[in-house]
């Protein structure tokens, strides 16, 4: 039992901090003692270390991940980071990131565009110290589909009569596991119509919310079209246009 408790410790541990699967850096690698070549780390040297899962995230998201460095005796050295093989539509920030001598790690965050392609990549990461030669390893990223939604105005004109009001339902349809609240944005409403609540939002599990147009006595007739931006917590916007009539009373 006591040695399955050890086994189970040593498994979390690794999981959390990464592991270091590349090729050590540093002054210590042009020629290493023989006698240290298999054993633990020859002296002046160091290694990089990356998470032991993938870092996830979706299309048009952002993640952080962490990125360590394990030191052998007598290196004290600034690292640079640099990076390979990104897939398009992917940055990070920072983007030449610089583990400091006195520092075990550095974190960086990671930024996917809308139109990144769905799939599983290795990252090659390059560590330069100031002298010495450069350490590498490889990171994992996976990038997923975003969870979509679209927004649902009612296909016809709403009209409102000057000194009246009207109530408008706009619905969302939701993909996947999109679970998101949603606040809904207007464009300029035209002269003399105000709208209550003024940014509604919908919230998850809700299929759609309500919105009361008002339009004073002097409102502005004609057709207009009000772009309805329905912005989420992460991840792109949707739009969609209300049309909106106002009738002389």
């Amino acid at each position: 039992m006591k040695r399955s408790t050890l086994q189970w410790a040593f498994l979390t541990l690794a999981t959390v901090t990464g592991c270091t699967q590349g090729t050590p850096g540093g002054p210590g690698t042009a020629s290493p003692p023989a006698e240290q070549a298999t054993v633990g780390q020859t002296e002046d040297t160091f290694n990089l270390s990356v998470p032991m899962m993938a870092s996830t995230l979706q299309q048009g998201g952002k993640v952080e991940a962490t990125l360590g460095i394990k030191r052998a005796k007598n290196f004290e050295q600034d690292v640079a980071l640099k990076f390979a093989d990104l897939p398009e539509g992917v940055t990070l920030e920072p983007a030449s990131p610089v583990i400091k001598h006195g520092d075990a790690d550095s974190k960086i965050m990671i930024h996917a565009t809308d139109n990144v392609i769905p799939g599983d990549y290795k990252v090659k990461v390059t560590g330069h110290p100031t002298t010495g030669g450069d350490a590498e390893v490889e990171f994992k990223l996976s990038i997923t589909d975003k969870d979509t939604f679209t927004l649902s105005l009612p296909f016809l004109s709403t009209t409102v009569t000057q000194g009246e009001a009207q109530t408008v339902s706009i619905g969302i349809k939701r993909d996947k596991t999109f679970d998101q609240d949603v606040e809904l944005r207007f464009s300029e409403l035209p002269t003399g119509i105000t709208m209550e609540p003024s940014n509604p939002v919908i919230k998850p599990g809700e299929s759609e919310t309500k919105v009361t147009l008002t339009a004073a006595d002097d409102a502005a007739l004609g057709s207009f079209d009000v772009k309805v931006t329905g912005h989420p917590d992460q991840g792109a916007d949707a739009t969609s246009d209300l049309k909106l009539t106002v009738a002389e009373k």
